[in-house]
């Protein structure tokens, strides 16, 4: 059965080895961490559950096909985020016990290793998809925190012209008081959230720093626009026009009903 449907996991930290359910075993930011005073838990968990969800659509779904994204963003591994979640992807597949089934699931898993933030999750997975089954994704399933949700549906998907009715976001948070859920929720719009809305597509000064913080380098567009479309390439080129929030003028090879 031909791949259809991307299945993208965006990822959030880097695995450094070990077992994944140990929060030693991740490189993690301080505020990704199990606090003591407050008993806030650690996000390593909520990452473990991104890639059980992600592998369990696998298993039901025969033409899906799942993408780790996220770029080398720590100096301390010579690894890229969706390389170490593949990694840990591989380690709880030896865990369970059919290993038909699981090899199966585990050959469908692959990685997208240039992004740096959620527009390019979503951007670079769909380009990656046609690199490796030679067709865009018919439907996406991005599996991130809940909190992200109406960043990915509101302003990514039209941003880059994806069909609303063919993108779908599972969301899952870690568990939170409802003091930090407000806390994380007013964090996203300010920091994730409204930059978008001024910027969507990450070219201004503020979202362009946070990538090149995070690894960016502008030689990729070439190796993710390689092979495709002209206006795939002027997509990722484009930085929205004379004001910064213009939606680029051309039709998207992703648009059309049934994508090639």
């Amino acid at each position: 059965m031909p791949y259809t449907h991307l299945v993208l996991i965006c990822c959030h930290a880097t695995f450094r080895g070990g077992n994944p359910d140990e929060e030693t075993s991740w490189i993690l930011q301080d505020f990704q961490r199990y606090n003591t005073a407050t008993g806030k838990v650690g996000e390593h968990h909520t990452f473990v559950q991104h890639i059980t969800a992600g592998t369990s659509i696998l298993a039901k779904d025969p033409s899906a096909l799942l993408l780790f994204s996220g770029g080398k963003t720590q100096t301390q591994v010579d690894t890229t985020e969706a390389e170490s979640y593949q990694r840990v992807s591989s380690i709880m597949n030896d865990w369970q016990n059919d290993e038909h089934d699981n090899n199966s699931v585990s050959s469908r898993c692959v990685v997208e290793t240039h992004a740096t933030d959620s527009l390019q999750n979503l951007l670079f997975s769909i380009l990656r998809f046609r690199h490796l089954t030679g067709t865009y994704p018919a439907q996406v399933t991005v599996i991130t925190h809940a909190f992200k949700e109406l960043r990915f549906l509101e302003l990514h998907a039209p941003a880059i012209k994806y069909p609303a009715s063919r993108l779908r976001v599972l969301g899952l948070n870690p568990p939170m008081t409802l003091a930090e859920l407000r806390d994380v929720q007013d964090g996203e719009r300010k920091r994730g959230y409204d930059p978008f809305v001024k910027d969507p597509y990450g070219a201004g000064e503020l979202l362009a720093n946070k990538r090149i913080a995070r690894g960016w380098y502008a030689g990729a567009v070439e190796i993710l626009a390689s092979g495709l479309e002209g206006e795939v390439k002027r997509l990722l080129e484009w930085k929205g026009g004379a004001s910064g929030n213009e939606m680029i003028n051309e039709r998207l090879p992703w648009e059309c009903e049934r994508p090639m």
